[in-house]
């Protein structure tokens, strides 16, 4: 009876292992506004979005969290910069813009602001990054607030310049982006007739949808202890991550809706701001190394019984 007790515990502690092994998740949900530029950045007012035209996204990510379990410090705010070229494609659905990294790159976006330390090339980001974040204070000038129920429509701040200033306060948490990986993609398809035209996204009501994303990277840098791991774009499931086109992804994937941008003020519309976006993303680390002791243990105490019984 003491054997099979033991051997119980011993079963559940691996059970509790296993599930842990797979490691945390890590899941955001933002709140965008959306700018289109030229290739040389300068802001993109009028016409149809094209081959070589930069989106910039200034996020705010009001929900941040580990395992389920809500993230973002008392008195801090998680927000970022996403910067996508586009590099083939109409908009169609099937036809549908693919993204590539900016050919500038980001940090070339970041120096559009005012803060002089933005910068994502401490973050290891090279010239293949999409989007960073950083946690900052949620309190004062450096509040960041794009919610488009929120002031009618209009964010907290009232410049490209402003927004990128407020969006990269703080301390670096992560970088994503390309690294050469095949199964890194970034694309997206408009829902509605002429969703390409600046002025026609623009004049929509911010809960009218005109386009559809999808993306999934690798994240190049991440603060924070966490160690990311691999993640299948197809299912969200943990995977190990190869280096060919294995549909794993040492990163996270990302899923989100555009839509309109009635309401942005006219100084954010001559900045380029057109949209508002939202994107549900997830990430899986791999597991601490304190879980793959557990797991080690439970292994060994399992196989100490089998050789007394």
């Amino acid at each position: 009876m003491v054997i099979k007790k033991i051997a119980a515990a011993v079963a559940l502690a691996l059970s509790v292992a296993a599930g842990s092994a797979q490691g945390a998740v890590l899941a955001f949900q933002d709140d965008d506004i959306d700018f289109a530029l030229t290739s040389t950045l300068a802001p993109k007012t009028t016409g149809t979005l094209a081959v070589g035209d930069v989106l910039v996204s200034v996020f705010e990510i009001p929900t941040f969290t580990i395992n389920g379990v809500p993230s973002i410090p008392a008195g801090s705010e998680l927000t970022g910069i996403a910067a996508i070229q586009i590099a083939s494609g109409t908009g169609t659905v099937a036809d549908p813009w693919i993204f590539a990294p900016y050919s500038g790159g980001l940090d070339a976006v970041l120096a559009l602001g005012t803060d002089p330390d933005a910068s994502v090339t401490g973050g290891g980001a090279g010239g293949g990054a999409t989007l960073a974040m950083w946690f900052n204070s949620s309190a004062g000038a450096d509040n960041l607030v794009l919610d488009a129920a929120i002031n009618g429509g209009n964010p907290s701040c009232q410049s490209l310049a402003s927004c990128i200033f407020e969006a990269t306060r703080g301390s670096l948490f992560q970088v994503d982006g390309f690294a050469g990986d095949p199964d890194e993609i970034w694309f997206s398809s408009v829902t509605i007739a002429a969703g390409g035209d600046v002025g026609v996204v623009r004049a929509r009501n911010n809960t009218s949808l005109v386009a559809t994303f999808n993306a999934a990277q690798t994240t190049l840098f991440q603060a924070g202890g966490f160690q990311i791991g691999g993640l299948d774009i197809a299912s969200g499931g943990s995977c190990v991550n190869g280096a060919g086109a294995d549909g794993c992804i040492n990163g996270g994937t990302l899923s989100g809706t555009i839509t309109g941008g009635a309401g942005l003020s006219a100084a954010l519309a001559r900045d380029g701001a057109f949209a508002h976006s939202d994107f549900d993303a997830i990430k899986r680390t791999v597991p601490e190394p304190g879980v793959l002791a557990l797991f080690g243990a439970a292994l060994l105490g399992f196989a100490g019984l089998r050789r007394r019984g």
